[in-house]
């Protein structure tokens, strides 16, 4: 618990410089042990926080620079603020892998082996836990509601105290989710090649059976076109009918993706790279790639982008 708790203080001193004010940085965990901070010309901070065990994710909260860390190994999620200097962890989140965080109020939305906790953005409350197997989860920071996936099936929308509001058509393995300011949302059906978009009350709008293999659905805030991974190395562009835009390759092992819209910026996790011990590189919406760092054995990504809406 020290050990840990010295690796968060040291995540605060990192991100002090920056909080409440998003700069085109993106959060990195690699190797299951190190969070690498990002700038927007791809370089990397000098500090980063080694010494963690088997952290999945690691998400900071744009308008406040909260930082939540996933530690699976440990069934927690650790909150650190570096503006009070509280530190706290949220317990009893079997395998956490995913955290959602809702700008609007601070509150994340952590998704772990069986279930979606929402805790309050202080870190003291558990607001709401919802049983699911394997689940995503997206939340809408314009009214706090979000969309939670079940990798055996069922997907619903639930509202900011965590009640059932819609259900959208089942899916045979859903594990991907990204949800815009109006509700609406994109699955992804990797296992099955099949990607659909939801209205807000859970009527299907768009069903694509011709992209394969999609992963990591990212919604660009800004025009409400959705970013895709298909084979976990082309990088597609869809409309929010589901026209495509662009399609490029992009990588050899793409694990993650996260959306710089400030800068119309795509953050792409290549678990091998062009060295083959992993990479993080971006790329603009037209294909190019601007950069690419060689981070070990990337597994998530943070960027810390809000409008504010």
């Amino acid at each position: 618990m020290k050990k840990l708790f010295l690796v968060v203080m040291l995540l605060g001193l990192a991100v002090a410089t920056s909080y409440g004010q998003y700069n085109g940085e993106c959060w990195v965990v690699s190797g299951g042990e190190t969070i690498y901070k990002l700038y927007a010309n791809g370089q990397a901070d000098p500090t980063v926080i080694p010494n963690l065990t088997q952290a999945s994710a690691a998400e900071v909260n744009p308008a406040d620079g909260v930082v939540w860390i996933a530690v699976s190994a440990a069934n927690t999620v650790y909150r650190y603020d570096p503006n009070s200097g509280a530190f706290s962890e949220i317990p009893d989140i079997t395998r956490p892998n995913q955290i959602a965080i809702n700008p609007a109020d601070g509150s994340a939305w952590i998704a772990g082996l069986d279930a979606v906790k929402k805790v309050s953005g202080d870190g003291t409350q558990v607001i709401a836990t919802i049983a699911a197997h394997e689940p995503a989860v997206a939340v809408n920071p314009k009214d706090g509601s979000a969309w939670i996936t079940n990798a055996r099936g069922p997907i619903a929308r639930y509202d900011a105290t965590g009640n059932k509001i819609a259900d959208a058509p089942a899916m045979g393995e859903p594990k991907g989710v990204s949800v815009d300011y109006e509700g609406n949302a994109w699955i992804a059906d990797s296992q099955h090649s099949v990607l659909m978009r939801v209205s807000p009350t859970g009527a299907k709008l768009v069903e694509i059976t011709d992209i394969p293999n999609p992963t990591s659905p990212r919604i660009n805030p800004i025009d409400g076109s959705l970013w895709v991974v298909s084979q976990q190395s082309m990088l597609i562009n869809l409309a929010s009918d589901g026209t495509k835009k662009n399609e490029f390759l992009a990588g050899m092992a793409i694990v993650a993706i996260a959306l710089s819209p400030a800068d119309d910026g795509i953050w792409i996790a290549d678990l091998l790279g062009e060295t083959f011990q992993g990479e993080i590189s971006k790329w603009n919406a037209s294909g190019q790639a601007l950069f690419k760092n060689p981070i070990p054995q990337p597994s998530s990504l943070s960027v810390g982008y809000w409008t504010g809406n």
